[in-house]
């Protein structure tokens, strides 16, 4: 693989991990969800699946690799109009514009993440508030209801080599964000209401990945650092942590995965491996229970499902599919999609959307890959995870969002 087309594959993590993932409409919604897991509830999955699907509306709304978010009909979005960065409120009905704000110039993306302007990271809504981190990483808290910003934070413009994806997590009054880059990362809570800064965790590099809250542990955030895996309470201090070394030409691009008190460490490209976490006293022990060398993520965050972990291969994207238990290889189906991708689980189905713009519906069989459909939904690469809700489909692409229908 050339160097150029592999430094614009990396970038395009930029997109899927700050990707957001938000799947249903709700009061609140963020990345992968209202619980953070990828789990939908409200979509309705036919008695047959249809060869193709209606097109219902598509908007031009602008450039970004942000996933958007549903909330009670209203869908969200982070993208960038000419040289500007704004919030936009959309009908999920028509797509007619409710509200757009103007936030910030756009930093100006040079280098190997050229293809790929725009935001990367997905807001959150809770609380009648929007969240948001800019390209350049610019806080912005936003009305909900009225696009009107309540406060912001430019107090940490350093990023990423290319530049910001991870999103923010919302724990009742308080909103975290992973800030800065490389050399000044850091962990930062910040009250919802006011934007004043509550706790800060320093040292920990900011790479790709999201925040995420393992709700099996009390008051425990799993935080991907470019250097480690790290256990931080949610008033900021680092409790363990795990070394995550990459493989030259990857990133730790993908969100924390878990289950009981067990994580799921993949990304680095050297296959995947489960770490459990044990409190000890005082202190906390990590072990490792399984590692599978052959197989293992990039830029995509899998999926766990009845005892099963579902991802796309690191380098060419084939879907696999390993034991969670053991971490051997249930199916590996050898068809080539592409290393960027998301993956929903709708229940009854998983719904795959990688960068290639075709939408897998396969079924969630932990003993062969059973696929159900397949339709073409985009024109360009796709970088943003689909919204399912009800018998609708919506998919972001370069710069348009589509509503697809099942009906």
């Amino acid at each position: 693989m050339k160097t150029k087309n592999v430094f614009s594959a990396l970038l395009t993590i930029i997109f899927l991990f700050g990707i957001s993932n938000p799947l249903q409409a709700q009061k609140s919604n963020g990345w992968r969800g209202t619980e953070g897991d990828n789990k939908v509830t409200g979509f309705k999955i036919p008695a047959k699946w249809p060869e193709k699907l209606k097109n219902i509306w598509q908007v031009k709304v602008g450039l970004g690799d942000a996933t958007p978010v549903m909330v009670s009909n209203k869908i969200y979005l982070h993208v960038m109009q000419d040289t500007i960065e704004v919030a936009l409120c959309l009908n999920a009905s028509d797509g007619k514009e409710i509200w757009k704000t103007s936030l910030n110039p756009s930093p100006k993306i040079t280098g190997p993440a050229i293809g790929h302007p725009g935001p990367r990271s997905t807001p959150c809504v809770t609380g009648g508030k929007l969240f948001t981190l800019g390209t350049g990483g610019i806080v912005h808290c936003l009305d909900a209801g009225s696009g009107k910003v309540l406060w912001k934070n430019d107090s940490y413009t350093e990023v990423p080599q290319f530049f910001t994806s991870s999103s923010p997590l919302v724990l009742d009054n308080i909103c975290i964000y992973q800030l800065g880059g490389k050399n000044h990362g850091v962990v930062v809570a910040f009250d919802v209401n006011t934007g004043k800064e509550i706790w800060k965790l320093e040292g920990v590099p900011t790479t790709y990945a999201s925040l995420t809250l393992m709700k099996t542990m009390k008051n425990m955030l799993l935080v991907q650092s470019e250097t480690d895996l790290c256990g931080v309470s949610t008033d900021g201090k680092l409790l363990w942590k795990i070394p995550c070394p990459v493989q030259r030409m990857f990133s730790n691009a993908n969100s924390p995965v878990y289950e009981g008190q067990n994580v799921i460490v993949t990304g680095q490209g050297s296959g995947t491996k489960m770490i459990s976490i044990v409190k000890q006293g005082d202190t906390w022990e990590t072990k490792e229970i399984w590692k599978n060398a052959e197989l293992g993520v990039s830029f995509n965050t899998p999926v766990l499902k009845d005892g099963f972990l579902f991802g796309h291969e690191a380098k060419r994207g084939e879907m696999f599919c390993l034991n969670a238990k053991t971490g051997e290889k249930a199916w590996f189906e050898a068809t080539a999609h592409n290393r960027f991708a998301s993956i929903t689980d709708a229940g009854k189905v998983l719904v795959s959307l990688p960068a290639t713009g075709n939408l897998i519906i396969f079924e969630p069989n932990g003993s062969k890959y059973v696929e159900l459909a397949k339709y073409k939904v985009a024109e360009t690469e796709v970088y943003a995870s689909p919204i399912l809700s009800g018998n609708n489909v919506f998919v972001k692409e370069k710069e348009m969002l589509t509503c697809w229908s099942l009906k």
